[in-house]
């Protein structure tokens, strides 16, 4: 069977790509079933599940026709909410089942070719504009997920078919073919993640550099700076220069989740005095702090440690946590760093704590990847979710352990590391 897990999570990757290049107020990927005339949601960004509900039944019945005749379809809807007329924006994208050059027995568990798989759903508002190219852009993307989908399936069907097979003395040429085809697909599979991610990231480095020389120019070309004057130019492109930042950052970690969860081989390990390493660490959160009224204390244990371990991984992870806590807290809120160690133990630990608390019912989902709690960023700095999945693998890679607890106003993750890793 096609791994829920697998599936769900490119379809989650495709959507935020999807949200953070459009700015769009919702998008949401969906499976037609058939049987039922019924859509399965399959990732939403954010909770969209009001949906349908904004569609009249006559409407809908109309969208579903035109999505099977492989249009686009857009639809304005007008809602009143407490005397307040609200106005979305719908886009509906069909995505269609793709030809697979598999054996028969394979492409019986997908629809045939061109029959409607599924859509793709677009929220926006009255001031929303997406033009033709960027429709086509999306509708392309979802046509590479279900690509990479299809391979889900192939490969899940190729190791069925080994587990299950008839005979203990199966011909071997053909057990070794299954496995190359299962090899050929986990690593086509992980190409399409690979591809959107440089695909994103190297118009987003070109827009950086654009960035850069229109501030350059607000400050050095005295009738570039008169031009725009009045205009508030500076800020704008403040605010385009976060959101770049947030969708490289975002493309950066899926990209370290992949190499992480596809790598076997161990991280290089180095001596690492944690003496000289913490303040270089710790130091621009010492900035960050002070401008936002934050306090942060550091509290090293008398004696510290030189450890054996990554030295950039250990930083990532510094780094990653710091900035949780920052974004997380409130002005005049405290932020600690306290390291604990002694000599005559083999494992040290670095713990990170802010003054915030996380709900209980949040607490086993914290690590999970894409999850976020609600209403928590106080900041509006925006992330992507991927962070604390990202610290995990991190540590994990150090031969470390990361411990959660959150109470009584304060969250604490505290990083258990080896002194010395042995074998």
């Amino acid at each position: 069977m096609l791994s829920h897990t697998d599936s769900t999570y490119l379809c989650q990757l495709t959507a935020a790509q999807i949200q953070e290049i459009l700015v769009l107020n919702g998008v949401s990927i969906q499976q037609y079933q058939p049987q039922l005339h019924q859509w399965l949601t399959i990732a939403q960004l954010p909770d969209l599940g009001q949906l349908t509900l904004r569609l009249e039944p006559e409407k809908a019945a109309e969208i579903d026709r035109r999505l099977h005749d492989r249009e686009i379809v857009e639809y304005t809807a007008m809602t009143t909410v407490m005397n307040i007329n609200i106005c979305d924006r719908y886009v509906f994208i069909p995505l269609l089942a793709q030809t697979r050059c598999t054996e028969d027995s394979y492409a019986q568990q997908l629809p045939p070719p061109s029959e409607l798989w599924g859509r793709i759903c677009l929220l926006g508002n009255l001031n929303s504009i997406w033009t033709a190219q960027d429709l086509s852009w999306v509708q392309a993307l979802g046509q590479q997920l279900l690509t990479a989908i299809n391979m889900l399936v192939e490969v899940s069907t190729t190791a069925s078919s080994i587990a299950v097979t008839s005979s203990p003395l199966a011909d071997l040429a053909e057990l070794i073919e299954k496995i190359s085809t299962l090899e050929l697909r986990c690593q086509q599979k992980d190409d399409f993640i690979n591809n959107i991610a440089h695909d994103l990231r190297a118009p987003l480095m070109n827009i950086k550099m654009a960035m850069r020389m229109l501030k350059t120019s607000l400050k050095t070309d005295p009738i570039f700076s008169e031009l725009l004057v009045g205009h508030r130019a500076e800020k704008y492109l403040a605010i385009l220069e976060q959101e770049c930042d947030r969708e490289v950052d975002l493309i950066d970690k899926t990209l370290e989740l992949q190499r992480l969860e596809l790598s076997s081989d161990k991280v290089e390990l180095e001596s690492v005095d944690i003496a000289t390493w913490l303040p270089t660490t710790i130091e621009p959160f010492v900035h960050r702090a002070h401008k936002y009224r934050q306090k942060l204390t550091v509290a090293p244990a008398q004696w510290l440690p030189t450890i054996m371990t990554n030295r950039a991984c250990l930083t990532k992870i510094a780094i990653e946590l710091l900035n949780n806590a920052c974004k997380y807290t409130d002005s005049d809120g405290q932020i600690l760093v306290e390291i604990e160690a002694n000599p005559q133990a083999d494992w040290m630990a670095i713990v990170f704590k802010n003054q915030a608390e996380i709900p209980a019912q949040h607490l086993p989902h914290i690590f999970e990847q894409f999850y976020r709690v609600p209403g928590s960023d106080r900041s509006l700095q925006g992330g992507s979710g991927l962070g604390l999945s990202l610290v995990q693998k991190l540590v994990a890679q150090l031969h470390g352990e990361i411990q959660l607890a959150s109470t009584e106003g304060w969250t604490e993750f505290a990083v258990k590391l080896p002194v010395e890793v042995r074998g």
